[in-house]
């Protein structure tokens, strides 16, 4: 048997290049070190110095058709240095570039332009055949699997290589605009796996045979936090390959909540949150494993004041009196942005007065104020010697990209709802007596 050899491709989902990222820019940031087209740079770099022999599109490359003249700039001298260095660059046009995509791939003589006018396609690499389909208009309420071509695209893949599927679609999206398909239909075919466009949360596709979405390439607003970046696509045979997401954006985007219980807002509040929001973030910073991996320009931060205080107009003056050139930490040379702040504070609790007290109430007041001062040591047994005899390792978790909370962490908030919940029984078993009371 001929051993299968084949050099990886670099699968790319939306880029919406035009996109700016005005928050940070707001902040002082240069948006050209932050925006999609660096994104897009730093893609090319990555796939000149590592043998890629192709980057793959999957739609929505361009944010609007309008920006097609700042879209063919970027796409033009990217596109002409992978071809010069033997890579093939291919992509399917999404709902956001349905006019655009196909206009640029026109002047581009070297892009592939994959299913274009709406009818399937395949095109054969080194080891493996792309078929794929693209918009021909900005909306498409019919499946795309029920287009003209799938089937001779199918029947002609060869048997030796690895046969991907490439498509920009609303999965399981019923009655959608945007091409719906239905994940079990896209199951059905016969292809080692579906690389999709146009959501921008990315799917895991590195679990078994993927079928899922690529993600955005870069975050493009605080909603959209957590891991985005290319996939590495590795073929290892014919019916089989690797997949690895790759931190190559230039922004990261994350959401960190700040417990504001034992902060002294009294005496110069404003002055204890700022130094709050520092040691967050650099806790995070040590902490993130996406972002340790990176090689971020800018982290751009949504953060939300909870816990207990008694000084609730003192956030609500820091969060309206700050300047955005206020709220940057640079961490590590790289700069942390807070774009983003919301209040979910609950009013004080004498947790000492409730602790004093012989009751159920009384017994979680202890245990949470235990474990404020002493940590882990306050657990209780159970919990500890559960927590000791816990094995990860039957279950397929990637320990660096999804710790495990921390269980300090989890049951100090299990406790606190436990006090919340009796409160509220409190409260309304003395609501109770006083309307019986009254009723008398």
């Amino acid at each position: 048997m001929e051993l299968f050899v084949s050099r990886p491709l670099l699968f790319v989902g939306d880029i919406h290049l035009g996109r700016s990222p005005h928050r940070l820019a707001a902040a002082g940031l240069d948006p050209r070190r932050l925006d999609p087209a660096e994104a897009w740079r730093r893609v090319l770099r990555y796939a000149l110095d590592h043998d890629v022999q192709a980057v793959v599109l999957a739609g929505d490359v361009v944010d609007q058709d309008k920006d097609r003249f700042e879209a063919f700039g970027h796409l033009h001298a990217g596109v002409a240095r992978l071809v010069a260095a033997g890579i093939a660059v291919v992509g399917v046009a999404g709902n956001h570039d349905s006019i655009a995509l196909p206009r640029l791939a026109s002047r581009i003589a070297a892009f592939q332009l994959l299913g274009a006018g709406g009818r399937w396609q395949r095109v054969e690499l080194d080891g493996v055949d792309l078929i794929g389909w693209s918009f021909p208009a900005r909306h498409h309420q019919r499946d795309p699997l029920h287009e003209p071509g799938l089937a001779e695209a199918l029947a002609s893949r060869r048997d030796a290589a690895l046969c991907l599927g490439v498509l920009h679609t609303d999965l399981d999206g019923g009655n959608s605009p945007y091409a719906p398909t239905g994940r079990l239909a896209l199951d059905a075919q016969p292809l080692a796996g579906w690389f999709l466009g146009h959501i921008h949360q990315p799917d895991d596709l590195a679990v078994g045979r993927p079928i899922g979405y690529l993600g955005s390439l870069v975050g493009l607003d605080r909603g959209e936090t957590g891991p985005r970046g290319p996939w590495l696509i590795t073929p290892t045979s014919a019916t089989q390959l690797t997949a690895e997401q790759l931190p190559l954006g230039p922004v990261h985007w994350t959401s960190m909540m700040v417990d504001v219980s034992r902060l002294d807002l009294a005496a110069a509040g404003h002055d204890v949150l700022h130094d709050a929001l520092m040691a967050r973030v650099s806790a995070e910073a040590e902490t993130d494993a996406w972002l340790i991996a990176g090689d971020f320009a800018a982290v751009g931060c949504t953060i939300t004041f909870t816990g207990r205080t008694d000084q609730p107009s003192v956030l609500a003056r820091f969060i309206t009196e700050r300047e955005a050139t206020e709220l940057v930490f640079p961490v590590a040379d790289i700069p942390w942005v807070v774009v983003s702040m919301q209040v979910a504070t609950q009013p004080a609790l004498d947790l000492d007065a409730l602790a004093a007290e012989p009751t159920p109430l009384g017994q979680v007041a202890r245990l949470v104020l235990a474990l404020n001062t002493d940590g882990a040591a306050a657990m209780p047994q159970l919990v500890q010697a559960e927590l000791a005899s816990f094995d990860p390792s039957p279950w397929s978790t990637d320990m660096q990209r999804a710790p495990l909370p921390d269980p300090v962490l989890t049951t100090r908030v299990a406790a606190m709802a436990l006090l919340e919940q009796l409160l509220r029984q409190r409260a309304a078993q003395t609501d109770v007596s006083v309307d019986l009371s009254g009723g008398r």
